[in-house]
C-alpha cells in the first residue's frame, strides 16, 4: 500500500482510473514464501490472474510452470518456456490438440477425454498425463479426513481404476494425479490430504504396474495464509515421508496474486438521500465484481483507503458505489469515524490481484474495462 500511495503522490494524474495495480515484487515474495513454507514444487493457476503483461514480468519468478484452463490462456502463454498443465473438465478435441502441439501436460478428467486423447496421438510425442481425482477419493483412503464438499470434478475410484487401464493397454505414459479438495481448504484438509495421497500412490502404482513421478496436492489457500496457525513443520515432514521418486506440487492463484493487487477508482460526485451519504465512482462491479459480495449471504463490504490530492479532515459514514445501473453495485462502506470522500478522491481496495479482474461483468453497459498498471 505505501508503494501505491507513493504512485500516486508523484504520478496521479497519469492514472487512469477505475484500474487495478499490481506488484511484482509482491507477486515474487509471496510464491517464494508459500514454496519454502511447502518445500515443494508450486504451480500458479492462471485463472487467478490472466494479465499477460504481469506474467510476463513475473515469468522467471513462477518456476514450477503453470496451470491452464482453456484454449484462450493456452494461446496467450504458448510461446513461453514455463511448464504448462491443462486442466480443463470441458476440453474437447480441439484443445487437447493444441495442448498436444504446446508439450503441455494434459491433467485427464473423465474417460471420454483420454479416448478423445488416444486418437490424437500421432508424430508429436505425447508427455506423460496426470488423471484428475475426485475428492470423494480422499475419503475413500482416509476415513479419517474431515468434511470434503462434493463436486463435479476428475473421477471416482472405479472410474479411475478403468482410466489405468486404458493408459496400459493403449501405452499412454502415466505420470500421476491431480486432487483439489475446494477453495480455502488447505489449512482444513492438508494433513488429511496428504495421507490419502500417500495411500492412492500405492493403489494407483500397484494397477498400472509402473512407479508414478507426479502428484499434485491442489491448493485451497486464502489470501492472508501467512496468518494462519498451520504447521506447515509438520506438514513438511509428512510430505518427506512420500516415495522419493515422486515429485510433490501444490498450486495456487489467490495465495500468489491476492495481495499482490489493488482497484483503483475515483470519487465523481458526492450525494446524500435521507442523511446517508453516498460516493459515485467511475468503477464498479463491471470492473470489479467481487467488491459487490453479491455472491454472499451476509454482504460485508470493504473499506478503501483514500489518496485524496487536498488534506480534509471532516468524518463521516459512507457507501460507495459504482457507475452501473444496478442497485447491488455497492463496492465499500465505511463508518462515521473514518475520513469523509471528497470529489476526485482516489479509493484504493487491497488484496484484488486474484480473480477481481477476471470474474467480472464488463459487457453489462458496454462500460470500459478497467486499465492494469504494473509496478516493481
Amino acid at each position: 500500500m505505501e508503494n501505491v500511495i507513493n504512485a500516486l503522490n508523484s504520478s496521479h494524474r497519469s492514472i487512469e482510473t477505475p484500474c487495478y495495480l499490481y506488484s511484482v515484487s509482491q507477486v515474487a515474495d509471496n510464491f517464494n514464501q508459500l514454496k519454502s513454507a511447502l518445500g515443494t514444487e508450486l504451480i500458479y493457476s492462471m485463472k487467478a490472474n490472466n494479465n499477460i503483461d504481469l506474467l510476463m514480468r513475473c515469468s522467471h519468478h513462477l518456476t514450477g510452470g503453470i496451470e491452464i484452463a482453456s484454449i484462450g490462456e493456452l494461446n496467450s502463454v504458448a510461446g513461453g518456456n514455463s511448464e504448462k498443465y491443462i486442466n480443463n473438465p470441458s476440453a474437447d478435441k480441439k484443445f487437447l490438440r493444441a495442448a498436444i502441439a504446446s508439450r503441455s501436460t494434459i491433467i485427464i478428467d473423465n474417460l471420454t477425454q483420454l479416448t478423445t486423447l488416444e486418437t490424437l496421438i500421432g508424430k508429436r510425442p505425447l508427455k506423460p498425463i496426470l488423471l484428475r481425482l475426485n475428492p470423494c477419493l480422499l475419503k475413500r483412503f482416509n476415513a479419517d479426513i474431515g468434511k470434503i464438499r462434493s463436486d463435479q470434478f476428475g473421477m471416482d475410484w472405479d472410474t479411475t481404476c478403468q482410466a489405468i487401464d486404458f493408459c496400459r493397454e493403449h501405452t499412454i505414459p502415466l505420470a500421476g494425479f491431480h486432487v483439489f479438495n475446494g477453495s480455502y481448504q488447505f489449512t482444513a484438509n492438508a494433513m488429511g490430504t496428504a495421507t490419502a495421497a500417500l495411500s492412492i500412490i500405492q493403489a494407483i502404482e500397484k494397477r498400472y504396474q509402473q512407479p508414478l513421478s507426479f502428484v499434485n496436492l491442489g491448493g485451497g489457500f486464502g489470501e492472508h495464509w501467512q496468518q494462519s496457525d498451520f504447521d506447515f513443520q509438520a506438514y513438511r515432514e509428512l510430505l518427506a515421508t512420500f516415495p522419493e521418486h515422486i515429485t510433490i506440487a501444490h498450486e495456487t492463484g489467490r495465495g500468489l496474486m491476492a495481495s499482490a493487487g489493488y482497484f483503483l477508482t475515483r470519487v465523481r460526485y458526492i450525494k446524500n438521500i435521507e442523511q446517508q451519504q453516498y460516493a459515485i465512482c467511475d468503477g464498479g462491479m463491471n470492473q470489479n465484481f467481487l467488491l459487490a459480495k453479491t455472491e454472499n449471504s451476509f454482504r460485508r463490504f470493504n473499506t478503501p483507503t483514500l489518496w485524496s490530492s487536498s488534506p480534509h479532515q471532516l468524518k463521516n459514514s459512507c457507501t460507495y458505489v459504482g457507475s452501473s445501473c444496478s442497485k447491488d453495485d455497492v463496492i465499500g462502506k465505511q463508518s462515521d469515524t473514518d475520513v469523509s470522500p471528497q470529489v476526485g478522491d482516489i479509493c484504493i481496495y487491497d488484496n484484488c490481484g486474484a480473480y477481481n479482474a477476471s470474474y467480472t461483468l464488463s459487457p453489462f453497459l458496454t462500460l470500459p474495462n478497467a486499465k492494469t498498471f504494473i509496478i516493481e
